[in-house]
Parts: structure tokens; sequence; C-alpha cells
């Protein structure tokens, strides 16, 4: 792997505009007051503040130097409106009004602190936190914050007021877990944020070996104390144990511990776990899935994209379908690859199914508004990242998909907040630096894109991520030779493997003039499918210069007609 030694800046980059003019948005079936938001949905202005906020109704907001305005589509309106009406816990009345609807009951699992003297043993802290999510989500009567936001909460001193405000929930239940030898130790409340009450609380004391017991019992104590219903399908699945053998269900969590921690060693160990709790068990619909994700992450985590990790992930698709062909997970499994082969069409099949079984996976409520946005389908993505919004609403991506949807859309300038708070929420992310160098550049904030590059810390500097910042700021600047120098056979390799990576080399060597290469890399984009017709043809400023240009022309063809033909 090279360095990037003479190119890399030692002062701040300064960059120019070069040849970026955005098209203006089309004329579009807007609402632009809460007045005419509220008379499309037969309500008053005070009823759908609150559906924006306790709902997620699409609601947008342009920002001006002293006040804001607000407007909405009739589009997404309609199709947040439809969404709600198909998802369980949302009742059709709360929008058609034909009855009062029973309140929906939401919760979040907060880490559990590990009191252990033995700080490897928080994987089995984060272990008991993620089951209990896992099993909770399982009542469709009750909305259950993903484990990804509950745990940027990790040890903060805010009271549970301000959290359940932070995560839109009633109900918080926090813990911990003290682990000596084979001994086991749980606490566990129950609290009532809108009165900071505790409803319940309550200490298990055993062995290691009791672990499935107590996590179902603290599950049905928490349907118990919400006084929800479970119908006779749910009943089952509480009682059903995705794992249930000790060693075998140790080596799992100590495998979720190490796969997303975005390092080869880490993604080493814990395909190594996971393979090793196989051996114990056999086939095993959890262990085979969780393996599958944990060899996609060489690929997400930028370390390697050769065909390995997907081949590898396909065998345990392979595996899964076989086993239980209607299982969430192994639809969510085989949409990830099929969408990494640029098999966007069928991916979608596979998440919307998915969806079906588990309509509030964040995994795949991401992915599946992902292939909606790429594929010119804003509208259809548009309730999803609703519900994405609700369940996991501290994770810095899911921060910034609504903004995602509009740029595609030419809404530039509301981007730019939502991006960089993505960006100050993790830092040290490569790919969030990038996202939001990106969206600088669209709204013609050049000079900001240098201290991004600037500030890069030492160990990520040299990641592909990084090296397209670097590339982009060059190719804004029209410094066509250092542009060029950044892209190294690495880079390549990794804008062949994604539509994200090479639609950036696209937008880049356009901006800079340099048509060839240019062409090359938004058909490598168009075929792994960013098939976006409508953002290419009217908003996208990067390919201004190239609008004339009969290779683009005949690109956009292509990316029409998979765009009329795509299903939605």
């Amino acid at each position: 792997m090279s360095h990037f030694g003479s190119i890399w800046p030692s002062t701040a980059v300064r960059l120019q505009p070069h040849g970026m003019n955005p098209m203006p948005p089309a004329p579009s079936d807007r609402l632009d007051s809460w007045k005419q938001i509220a008379a499309y949905l037969h309500r008053s202005v005070r009823t759908v503040r609150r559906w924006e906020h306790e709902e997620g109704l699409p609601v947008h907001r342009h920002v001006h130097r002293t006040l804001s305005s607000v407007y909405a589509l009739k589009s997404e309106v309609d199709a947040w409106r439809q969404a709600l009406a198909s998802v369980p816990t949302f009742s059709r009345s709360r929008v058609s009004g034909t009855a009062s609807a029973p309140k929906t009951r939401s919760i979040a699992v907060l880490p559990f602190a590990n009191l252990s003297t033995d700080p490897e043993n928080e994987y089995f802290a984060d272990g008991l936190t993620e089951e209990l999510t896992t099993t909770l989500a399982k009542a469709h009567a009750l909305r259950v914050i993903s484990r990804a936001s509950s745990r940027t909460l990790r040890g903060t001193n805010k009271g549970a007021r301000a959290i359940a405000a932070q995560l839109g929930v009633r109900y918080l239940l926090e813990g911990s877990v003290r682990r000596a030898g084979h001994r086991l130790r749980i606490t566990a409340r129950l609290i009532d944020a809108a009165n900071d009450e505790h409803m319940w609380a309550d200490t298990y004391e055993g062995t290691v070996d009791d672990v499935f017991v107590i996590q179902e019992r603290l599950a049905r104590v928490i349907v118990d104390a919400l006084e929800l219903q479970l119908t006779a399908n749910e009943e089952q699945l509480f009682a059903e144990r995705a794992i249930d053998n000790l060693p075998a269900y140790d080596c799992y969590l100590r495998a979720r511990h190490e796969a997303f921690r975005w390092r080869k060693e880490s993604i080493d160990n814990a395909v190594q776990q996971l393979r090793e709790a196989l051996a114990i068990i056999g086939d095993n619909v959890r262990l085979f899935a969780t393996l599958g994700m944990a060899h996609l992450q060489y690929r997400e985590a930028g370390i390697d994209f050769s065909e390995r990790p997907l081949v590898e992930a396909e065998r345990c698709v392979s595996k899964l379908i076989k086993m239980k062909r209607d299982s969430a997970s192994g639809l969510q499994l085989r949409g990830w690859t099929r969408y990494s082969r640029g098999l966007v069409q069928e991916a979608v099949r596979d998440l919307k199914a998915g969806l079906e079984m588990d309509p509030y996976n964040a995994d795949t409520l991401l992915l599946l508004s992902n292939c909606y946005l790429i594929s010119g389908r804003v509208s259809s993505a548009r309730p999803l990242l609703t519900r994405l919004s609700v369940v996991d609403p501290l994770t810095p991506l899911t921060r910034c998909m609504p903004a995602w949807a509009d740029i595609l859309e030419g809404n530039f300038a509301v981007a730019v907040e939502p991006y960089r708070q993505m960006f100050e929420m993790d830092r040290s992310n490569p790919m969030a630096r990038l996202f939001y160098a990106w969206v600088l550049i669209l709204n013609r904030m050049q000079g900001d894109v240098g201290t991004l590059i600037e500030t890069l810390p030492p160990d990520v500097r040299d990641t592909v991520p990084a090296r397209i910042t670097l590339f982009l700021a060059f190719a804004v600047a029209g410094d066509r030779r250092k542009a060029q120098a950044v892209v190294t056979p690495q880079i390549e390799a990794a804008a062949n493997a994604t539509d994200v990576f090479s639609r950036f080399l696209a937008q880049g060597f356009a901006v800079a003039g340099m048509a060839e290469p240019a062409m090359r890399w938004l058909e490598v984009a168009i075929d792994r499918g960013f098939i976006n017709y409508p953002y290419l043809a009217r908003y996208d400023p990067f390919f201004r210069s190239q609008r004339c240009d009969a290779r683009f022309k005949r690109l956009l063809d292509i990316a029409h007609d998979r765009w009329e033909r795509f299903e939605a």
C-alpha cells in the first residue's frame, strides 16, 4: 500500500470553484406552509406538527439567515401515510381519522454496565443488551430503539428525561452485569421517563448457565409492566432461543463484539469465533447470518474488495435459505450480497420481503432506502427513512440519510448541517469526513475542505475514503496531475467494487475537465446500480461541462432505460 508522500499537502488546500453551477430544482407538488400541510391531511396545524415529531411526517425546512420555512411534498406525504398504514405498530386511524388509536409504547434498552473485575467481560454485558433489544422488538406493539443508537449513550451523565427525549421514547431499561467466573449477577430497572419514575427493579443471581432463562424472564417482566398483549406468534418468538448452547453463545457474543470494529484483525477474530460456534452446535441461522455479515465487513471497512468476502457471504446465504427459506436474516444478508454485486433490483425484492417480517430492522431499512435513492425512487425511500429515524435516531449515517434524499432532488443547501452533524458524531471515521467534504463541494464551500484534509488523523490518511477526499479536493481545484496521482490501483479496485467510490471518481474527473476517466467511472457507477436518472440529467453539477458530450448522453440513455424499468 503506497503512502500520500509528496501529494499530501503540508498546508490547507485552497480550493477554487471549477465549473460547477447546479441546475435549479424542477417544480414539484409542494405544500408550502404548516397551514397547507394541515389542510391536505384534514387536520389542525397542531396535530400535523405533533405528527412530524411523533410519527415522522416528512417535512422539509429551508433555513435562511434569520428564519426558516417549512414545506412538504404531496407524494411523500401520501407515501408516508401508506407506510404507516402497513406497519403493525401504527394504527391506520391515526392518519385516516376513523377512530381513536391506542398509544404506541416505546422503549430503549440502554447499554448494560459491566461491573465485572475483568474489563474483557464487557462483551457479555453488550450481548445481554443486544439480546433484550432483539427479543423486545418481536412485540409489534412496542417500538424498540436500535442497539446502535442506544450504544451511543454508553456512560452518559444525562438524566432519564433527557435520554428519553433524545431517543424519542417514553421508557428506558438500564442495568448492570457482574460476572465472576461462573457466577452471574444481573440488575435491571425499568424507568418511565415521562415522570422519572422507576416502574420496576430487580436483581437476578445465578450461574452463566442461567443466562438464557434470565433474558427471557427480563423480557417478559417488561412486557407485563407495560401491559402489552403478545399474540400467539409473539409468545412463540419470545420462547425461542436462537443459540441454546452456552459455549457457542459465548463465541457468538465475542464475535459480535469484534465484527464491527472496522479493523482486519477484529473481523478475522469474529470469523474465527463464529466458525468455532458452528463447530460446536452445527448449522444455526443466527450464526450463519452473523458470519455472512462479518465477511461483508471486509468490504464495508475497505479492507478487501476481492471476490472472497462476497463468495463467503453467499455461502452463508445458501446455508440460511436451505435451513429456513423465509428467514428475515437470510433475506437481509442476500439483499446485501446482491447490492454488493450491483444487482440492486434483486436486492430490493429481498430487502422488502425481509422488512415485512422484521419491520423495524435498522440495517434493512438503511440499505433498502439507499437502494431506492440510487435508483431514482426518492418518494419510496422517504417513508422508510422516517421509520429509520424513529428506531435509530443517533447513528451517524441515519442522521444524514434524509439529506442524501434532499441532494438527489437538487436541494443541496439543506444537506450541509446533517452531514456536518454526522461528521461531528464520528470524526475518526474517514467515510463521514469524505461525505461531508463532498457536500461542502456541492454547496461551493470548497474553502472548508482543506481543513478537513489537514485534520485527518494520521492512522486513517492512507484509507480509501481519505484518499478519495484528497482526490476530490485536487480535482475541484483543477490540479489534474495531483488528482490523477491519488488514484492508485487500490483506489481503482475499491471504485470498481462500489457505486459510491466510482461515482466520486466520475464526479471528480468530470469537474477537473478529464472527460475520458469521468465517463469510464460513471459507466462503472451505473453498472454498480446508480441509475438515478433525474439526478444525473437535471441536478448533478459535477457533469455540467459534459452534458453535451455524446458519451455522457449515451450513459444517460442507459441510466434512463434502467430507471424506467426499475420496480419499487
